[in-house]
């Protein structure tokens, strides 16, 4: 009895340390430019021919590809040199979001070099689904490429957080609308900041404007606009970011 009690009283100072380690870190919400010169790709990257190999070789040997949409991922991959490295994943799945990126927990207990993280795609095929008109093989091959551009934004974010402001960013995002809507709509700065400006508002405008989208937009445009830039703001945010080059 005596030694469960001991191991009681361990695990309890222990979770407690952990969670006042987690409560005094300070986390800032928002993204930022990169401190190198991205390249610029071309305003449309459909219709084009493109060897996967090729951007493979460019990507390198840690990243995986979803089935049907590995251009588009292999080319939103080379958007981020500093990622080269790391281990990501997209995954095509049959539920939850559209899109979400997060890093495999465990991993975080390691050394940053080790860690891994999986960007979640919802591909499911139920017959009226929620989310169907904004799943990424309903988009157009340049909204495509934005949307996963900006998955990889959070992914570049999450790669310089230590575990305890992982944690500290976890709650603040779950319970603090500001933090949250602040952290995503600077994340849809991300591409611009890498280079796929024009596919991030291409995205922003499929969804929003789209005659497939409509209706969904109707339901989904107080959390949209709250959360995410509108297309109307990328497009100045674009234009601001040419003016000070």
């Amino acid at each position: 009895m005596k030694t469960f009690i001991y191991v009681l009283l361990i695990a309890i100072a222990t979770a407690s340390l952990v969670a006042a380690g987690v409560l005094l870190q300070r986390v800032d919400p928002a993204q930022k430019r990169p401190d190198f010169e991205p390249y610029c790709f071309p305003d449309t990257l459909a219709n084009r021919s493109y060897n996967l190999d090729s951007l493979k070789a460019i990507i390198g040997d840690h990243k995986g590809l979803p089935e049907g949409f590995e251009v588009a991922a292999a080319i939103a991959y080379t958007a981020y040199p500093q990622l080269k490295d790391v281990k990501i994943d997209m995954i095509l799945t049959q539920d939850g979001a559209p899109m979400e990126s997060a890093p495999d927990v465990w991993t975080l207990f390691g050394q940053r070099k080790n860690r891994q993280y999986r960007i979640l795609l919802n591909d499911t095929r139920k017959e009226g689904a929620f989310f169907e008109p904004i799943l990424l093989r309903s988009l157009p091959f340049d909204a495509q490429v934005g949307i996963l551009a900006h998955e990889l934004g959070h992914v570049v974010y999450y790669h310089r957080l230590n575990l305890f402001k992982f944690g500290k960013w976890g709650l603040k995002y779950l319970k603090d609308d500001k933090f949250r809507a602040i952290h995503e709509r600077t994340t849809d700065l991300m591409p611009l900041y890498h280079g796929l400006g024009s596919q991030i508002y291409q995205y922003a405008y499929f969804v929003r404007k789209d005659s497939s989208c409509i209706e969904f937009f109707k339901k989904e445009q107080a959390f949209m606009d709250k959360y995410y830039m509108t297309d109307e703001e990328l497009l100045e945010a674009i234009k601001s970011d040419a003016m000070h080059k």
